[in-house]
């Protein structure tokens, strides 16, 4: 694993831009899908394409079946629990507290990985980016979000859990090496569209839904759940868990830009204050807080 580069950051917030935009299509697809269903969706696609590209590339699955465990694992704790738990909490909580719970992220893998990573490590550097990322989140969401804390515990605890899903997640990825980026991601996704398919159709009357939903399931399905996945296995293949989990800062400033774009609504200035602020604390983690070396002493 190495230091991440200027072109990592790059890569991190070309995810984050995948991911937030694929929120609008998911926003057009839920007003006539169940979530489950739009959460199902989403992988179907994803699996679907992700494998094809896999198959024409010339990578086979592996046959170990301990890979095929923690491929199990991200599947369950990575894509299909939080996806129910996180859909399940946002319809009782504001959207600004949801996406300061949502922040707990990090936090959680940084607090996790040194217990089930080896080269990952509590550093200084990483406490004071993650530490100054999650005020930028706070300054973006506003502080009057937290009002609501306690409110509805159950529901907070849902979302906080499916961020802590996303820790876990990404540790197991790290855990998985040897493979390409891309083998791993297209049986994650085959797997987790396995499980979600049967559940949706399981849990859920579906109804028939109408053209735009449909390309909005395709959009957020190629867009975020394929080929932001598959960039973001690469990066924690590379750089690691706790420079990848940054990437979760960037997507509601990620939203507000797409917002900006498509929609033509104007950035606030703590917005953009917010983007430096996030983007400073991604930045404190690459720098090295070492003691220079001593000079010898002259004879």
């Amino acid at each position: 694993m190495r230091r991440p580069t200027i072109r990592d950051i790059g890569v991190l917030c070309l995810i984050a831009a995948m991911w937030g935009g694929s929120f609008p299509a998911i926003k057009i697809a839920v007003t006539h899908l169940p979530p489950v269903a739009v959460a199902a969706g989403r992988l179907l696609v994803a699996a679907l394409f992700m494998g094809a590209l896999a198959w024409f590339a010339g990578h086979r699955a592996p046959v170990n079946r301990e890979v095929w465990l923690k491929y199990l694992g991200i599947a369950v704790v990575g894509n299909v629990l939080p996806f129910i738990l996180i859909a399940d909490g946002q319809q009782h909580i504001d959207a600004g507290l949801s996406a300061i719970l949502m922040a707990t992220m990090p936090l959680a893998t940084l607090l996790l990985s040194p217990l089930f990573v080896r080269d990952e490590h509590l550093t200084l550097r990483r406490v004071s980016g993650v530490a100054i990322g999650f005020l930028g989140m706070l300054l973006l969401v506003g502080v009057d979000a937290l009002k609501g804390l306690g409110s509805d515990v159950v529901a907070q605890l849902e979302v906080v859990g499916g961020a802590i899903c996303y820790a876990i997640h990404s540790i197991i990825l790290r855990r998985i090496v040897g493979l390409p980026a891309l083998t791993n991601t297209a049986c994650a996704l085959l797997l987790s569209a396995a499980i979600a398919v049967p559940l949706a159709g399981a849990t859920a009357a579906i109804p028939v839904p109408p053209v735009e939903a449909v390309l909005a399931l395709v959009f957020a399905g190629l867009m975020g759940t394929a080929l932001g996945y598959l960039l973001y296995v690469n990066l924690i293949a590379s750089v690691g868990v706790n420079f990848a989990a940054l990437s979760n800062y960037l997507v509601p400033v990620s939203g507000i830009l797409w917002s900006a774009v498509l929609l033509a609504e104007q950035p606030s200035l703590r917005a953009l204050a917010a983007l430096a602020l996030i983007l400073g604390g991604i930045a404190v983690t690459q720098i090295a807080w070492s003691r220079p070396a001593k000079k010898p002493q002259g004879l």
